[in-house]
């Protein structure tokens, strides 16, 4: 798991009180009480759901029947391979997709966090388009990158060796596009670094994207965090609340 996940819960103290002047800016619409509920319980059982369906992969694996746990990785991963195999749909299906109970109860702990500062002002449809917009943009990105950036920066034999069976999976790309929304509508909001120490949001998150961008472009040998999917949602993020012209 990488330290920036774990930074990313100590960061997130006063997201709801921030939300606050967003919500005063936001237009009255109409509104139900239980879609943005519906949308957190559905996003929170998909994930849940599917790392149920690892644990059972696992198991059976380790009886002896792996059949369960292809099924997981060919689906529940996203990578080039799965795209030259015609699996796309694992672009999406990625992003609710954990093996790891701490990866997933960081990523859904943040969730819960971070959403709700959102709902009120985007809604509960296009909080739901971004959790998936970014998770596409996330998977895209880690596949893309490769071809784009590494040649540049290793070499394309770096490049070639990266590239071809890189699978990745997690909800952190989603959770990252959700922070940085956030915080390009809130930049000068505070968050508390060890919920003792402010600082403005956009230092914070700037701090957050510089590390993910430099691990992104140099990666620490055997790491299995997928920093490059976490720069794409980042930017996701970013780019959602542009075009809502805050």
């Amino acid at each position: 798991m990488a330290a920036v996940q774990v930074a990313m819960l100590v960061l997130l103290r006063s997201l709801r009180t921030a939300a606050r002047g967003l919500r005063r800016r936001a237009s009255a619409r109409p509104s139900s009480d239980e879609a943005p509920r519906n949308v957190m319980l559905g996003l929170l059982g998909a994930n849940t759901l599917v790392l149920g369906g690892w644990w059972y992969a696992k198991d059976q694996a380790q009886h002896g029947d792996p059949r369960a746990y292809g099924f997981m990785m060919r689906h529940f991963t996203s990578g080039e391979l799965h795209l030259r195999e015609g699996r796309w749909w694992t672009l999406l299906t990625a992003c609710v997709s954990h093996q790891d109970v701490m990866h997933y109860g960081v990523n859904m702990l943040t969730l819960s966090l971070t959403a709700p500062a959102l709902l009120p002002v985007i809604g509960a449809p296009s909080l739901l388009s971004l959790y998936m917009g970014a998770g596409l943009a996330a998977s895209a990105t880690s596949i893309l990158w490769p071809y784009v950036v590494d040649p540049i920066l290793h070499g394309e034999r770096t490049s070639l060796a990266r590239r071809r069976y890189h699978l990745s999976q997690g909800a952190s790309g989603s959770v990252y596009a959700i922070i940085s929304a956030f915080t390009m509508m809130q930049p000068r909001s505070t968050v508390y670094l060890f919920f003792a120490v402010p600082l403005p949001a956009w230092l914070c998150i700037g701090g957050i994207a510089a590390w993910e961008l430099y691990s992104a472009s140099f990666p620490r040998p055997h790491s299995h965090t997928d920093s490059v999917g976490h720069v794409g949602g980042l930017l996701a993020g970013v780019l959602y609340a542009r075009m809502r012209r805050f």
